[in-house]
């Protein structure tokens, strides 16, 4: 009976140096921090549009099941 998955896994599947490399990549994301402060702003705009949806609708007809 032979170790199922008990060697590691090939080099051609990931390669050796997969996890140091990627780690560079994944500092300049943090730098979006400032867009980031910007989209709380935009946030703020969708409560304004919430509320025109309403008048979209038939006036009429959902007064009167009302």
């Amino acid at each position: 009976m032979k170790a199922h998955r008990s060697a590691p896994p090939p080099a051609w599947l990931g390669g050796g140096p997969k996890g140091p490399p990627s780690a560079p990549p994944t500092i300049p994301p943090i730098i979006i921090n400032p867009f980031n402060r910007e989209a709380p702003k935009e946030r703020i705009i969708d409560p304004f549009r919430t509320p025109p949806p309403p008048p979209v609708r038939p006036p009429g007809l959902p007064g009167m099941r009302m």
